[in-house]
């Protein structure tokens, strides 16, 4: 989810540069929704990964039939490395750093020169054709019919358009990423003593259990929607809060790229990897002083180390202190 959400400054400055050119996108069917509306992209091709072999192959006819010139690979696995074989077509790809990782995440040398965020080394790959960065970051573009209807089931279950609203994402793929809930159920008690304000649980069907446990904790002022919505439809109820309270997650992508601000915490993972929020409202909350980290590119499913300090010794405070403001402000406005 995060690196589609990351290309499409890539999707902008390449229509920008090359407004005569057609555009097209290949993205696994489960994630379609998150390119679909986006204008700067003519034909979404959706590859059923369940297909496997045959599905990859029935995906390349189809490419071959087309016909491209340029085939930027901004995944470089095994999938987009069958399919950019295309007669004629000149393949460019993400430099991904693989040397400073591996380093970095081994024996904690840091290797990088400077973070640059991936979606920077996505555009990056294009550089060679005269495409700049035009520092306007991420965006996604909802569809109006299926916002009017998310809006709908929000008004039924009580919620308020109009009153300061935190969304919440408890959930991460990675237990290593996840910030204890018992921690975020502290900060919202302690943030609704300051202020008239409602919650909204997101996340999929995986994290559904940890906002419930959220959603009980928090009573009326809280709105549970993980595992209910669809990409889009999330995308769509996510736009109706102010902030958005993350761990490092697609989601976290998703609010930067709807403008929101974002108050990630991280934990397992650091901002050298490229997958952090990037903007004037993008924060990100991490115990810089553990050696132990990271300890993984993508998370792990416990820490290695026993003591998971890098979330355990992230305090509320912590949060609060970067949070209250933003709440502040967006009460205001």
């Amino acid at each position: 989810m995060g690196d589609i959400l990351l290309t499409s400054p890539l999707l902008r400055v390449l229509k920008k540069s090359f407004p005569e050119a057609k555009i097209d996108f290949i993205v696994k069917s489960q994630y379609a929704d998150l390119v679909r509306t986006n204008p700067h992209v003519d034909s979404v091709y959706a590859l059923d990964t369940a297909e496997k072999d045959a599905g990859l192959k029935k995906m390349r006819r189809q490419l071959r039939a087309v016909g491209y010139d340029l085939v930027v690979d901004a995944h470089d696995n095994f999938r987009s490395h069958t399919l950019r074989r295309l007669p004629g077509a000149q393949v460019v790809q993400l430099k991904k750093y693989k040397v400073a990782r591996f380093f970095l995440v081994k024996f904690g040398w840091n290797l990088y020169r400077e973070i640059v965020p991936v979606y920077r080394r996505y555009i990056d790959a294009v550089a060679p054709f005269g495409v700049e960065d035009d520092g306007h970051g991420l965006e996604f573009f909802l569809d109006q019919t299926v916002q009017a209807d998310v809006h709908e089931k929000l008004r039924q279950i009580g919620f308020a358009q109009k009153k300061l609203t935190l969304a919440m994402a408890p959930g991460a793929s990675f237990a290593t990423k996840r910030w204890p809930l018992e921690r975020f159920r502290i900060m919202a008690q302690h943030v609704k003593e300051h202020f008239d304000i409602q919650f909204l649980l997101l996340g999929d069907k995986n994290d559904a259990a940890l906002t419930s446990d959220l959603k009980n904790a928090l009573g009326d002022s809280a709105f549970n929607c993980a595992g209910q919505f669809n990409l889009m439809e999330s995308a769509c109820a996510l736009n109706c809060a102010d902030i958005l309270l993350t761990n490092d997650t697609g989601l976290m992508h998703l609010g930067t790229a709807l403008k929101k601000p974002v108050v990630a915490i991280f934990g397992s993972t650091v901002r050298e990897l490229g997958f952090y929020p990037v903007g004037e409202n993008s924060f990100v909350i991490e115990n810089k002083n553990l050696t132990c980290r990271p300890c993984s590119h993508v998370g792990k499913k416990a820490c290695p180390k026993k003591h998971f300090k890098c979330m355990m010794d992230t305090s509320e405070d912590q949060v609060l202190s970067v949070l209250l403001p933003l709440l502040k402000q967006a009460s205001r406005t």
